[in-house]
């Protein structure tokens, strides 16, 4: 089955014909916003996302308006480039989350270290996180969540860069200020995960984890899309760039 969305920033040739293109997202062209999330038109014209705002306490998400129907195995590709930006006096936090989940398009969770994403089940979520709270292993990593749990099944860190506090300008630090890209794809048993600093060519992958994410959501189709928290510390939590297949 046919499906895929972009929001249009760099030029991929090798994905770009086969996605559905939407100039403009918003709640009635693609896309709901909930919480502190925010769509705006960026620099380069094209359509960014702000799931947070640089100011402390916020939540937010942005989920597709319609659910996406998958085939038994769940198989999907995404493409997305985030920057994290203006980290706060107490430190860069909290980061943000790619999830697919059955709530709706309205679900967010509880801001701080939960990352807009605590609570939200039946989902699966991969998070890229800025802040060491007690269940993390440091402040600069990327893990699998499931079901709204913090749980952070196989925590991988970029580069093997932690003490990322602060952060500004050190290479692989996730909230150093840089453009991110991120690959993920499932094969139905298999999600990989591959993340670059300040780069559109992917690396080896970062994670493999064999999860049966049909068996977690328990139904054909999902709602797709991203959440952010921040705390004391605050950063921004922006979406460049999102494709997705």
């Amino acid at each position: 089955m046919h499906r895929g969305f972009r929001i249009p920033r760099y030029t991929l040739p090798a994905v770009a014909a086969c996605l559905l293109s939407i100039p403009a997202f918003g709640a009635t062209s693609g896309l709901t916003v909930n919480g502190s999330a925010k769509i705006f038109t960026g620099p380069g014209g094209g359509p960014v996302i702000l799931l947070t705002p640089a100011q402390q306490s916020q939540a937010g998400s942005v989920f597709t308006t319609n659910s996406i129907v998958f085939d038994s195995t769940y198989t999907f590709a995404t493409f997305f480039q985030f920057k994290m930006t203006d980290p706060g006096y107490y430190g860069a936090s909290d980061g943000m989350t790619f999830v697919l989940q059955t709530e709706g398009a309205s679900a967010l969770g509880a801001n701080g270290g939960d990352l807009g994403y605590a609570g939200i089940t039946p989902s699966v979520a991969v998070e890229f996180d800025t802040w060491q709270n007690p269940f993390d292993i440091n402040d600069n990593h990327v893990a699998i969540l499931t079901n709204g749990q913090m749980n952070d099944l196989d925590p991988k860190t970029p580069y093997g860069v932690t003490n990322c506090q602060p952060s500004t300008g050190v290479f692989g630090c996730m909230s150093n200020g840089d453009t991110w890209s991120v690959w993920i794809d499932y094969d139905g048993t298999n999600l990989r995960v591959a993340i670059a600093d300040n780069s559109t060519t992917r690396p080896a992958d970062l994670m493999s984890y064999p999860i049966d994410i049909a068996s977690i959501l328990g139904q054909s189709s999902a709602f797709v899309g991203f959440t952010a928290g921040t705390g004391a510390g605050f950063e921004n939590h922006v979406i460049a760039n999102w494709i997705f297949h």
